[in-house]
């Protein structure tokens, strides 16, 4: 019965432009050491590697990366990248206090969607201006979505609107697909996130869910029910979380583990974005873990 489901959801999901063969890049301010040469040689490392494409998970991160010489650094390293011909999709503008802010009452919480809405429109033009239309390939939503906040239907109302609003204003500035990621924790069933995840997909905004594997919350066995939601695409965690730890420190998966996945090939119209590029050997000795 789960099969058929599957099966028919599938059905539902708005198609898109052939898939990626990705890798994400978290910015950080401590990044702007890295030299062009440095950066040039990962970028080489990754297509040697079969990448197609980079995606900045964000490119504001509150004051981070406004202006100034953090601003005037990653925009050069964007455009080395476009250079090199990997495909850029960028990610926007990135509030440290989402997971908190997210719990408003309404209608505060859709004034602050509004809000995000206008920051990431702005960072939006500014690409433009920087590198030109054709150079992006995309957009990238740089607030996750999880199982827990947006567990109602009321909710999931709310963040289908806020998806499909924040499209049609990125599509203003420049038409190019866009993308936002969710991830689970055991909060909705599998069943629920399934019909969650497809009704996302109605947004017309590709939803990359995360595998899951690094953070360990769930089993590998309680991963792969809620896996067989219907996404566009899927973010492989390539670090292992110290669980033992007071605040986030996370190692490199077994480069055995990693080098299988990315030897394996993308399933077929279905991104996939390895999580991140500070764990794969390609920014060994560049970028700190």
């Amino acid at each position: 019965m789960k099969k058929i489901l599957l099966t028919t959801t599938l059905l539902l999901v708005v198609p898109f432009a052939s898939a990626m063969n990705a890798v994400m890049y978290q910015p950080q301010l401590r990044d702007t050491t890295v030299s062009d040469a440095q950066w040039q040689s990962v970028l080489s490392k990754l297509k040697g590697q079969g990448i197609d494409t980079l995606v900045l998970q964000w490119s504001r991160y509150d004051d981070a990366f406004t202006g100034g010489e953090s601003r005037a650094w990653l925009e050069r390293k964007a455009q080395l990248t476009t250079a090199s011909s990997l495909k850029l999709v960028i990610g926007l503008a990135a509030d440290g206090q989402f997971f908190e802010r997210q719990k408003q009452p309404m209608p505060a919480l859709e004034n602050y969607l509004n809000h995000l809405r206008a920051n990431d429109v702005a960072v939006a033009k500014r690409w433009v201006e920087v590198l030109g239309e054709q150079a992006i390939s995309g957009w990238y939503i740089s607030s996750e979505l999880d199982d827990r906040r947006w567990r109602t239907p009321q909710m999931q109302q709310v963040a289908e609107n806020w998806m499909n609003n924040t499209r049609l204003s990125l599509a203003a500035v420049a038409d190019k697909p866009v993308a936002v990621s969710s991830f689970f924790a055991g909060n909705m069933t599998p069943d629920s996130y399934r019909k969650w995840i497809t009704t996302l997909n109605h947004s017309g905004v590709k939803v990359w869910m995360q595998d899951g594997a690094g953070t360990q919350v769930l089993t590998e066995t309680e991963r792969a029910l809620y896996l067989q939601a219907p996404s566009a695409g899927k973010v492989i965690e390539l670090f292992r979380q110290d669980k033992q730890a007071e605040t986030f420190k996370a190692q490199p998966a077994p480069a055995a583990y990693q080098q299988k996945l990315l030897s394996t090939p993308v399933p077929q119209g279905q991104d996939r974005i390895f999580f991140s590029l500070r764990y794969m050997s390609a920014a060994n000795g560049v970028l700190a873990k």
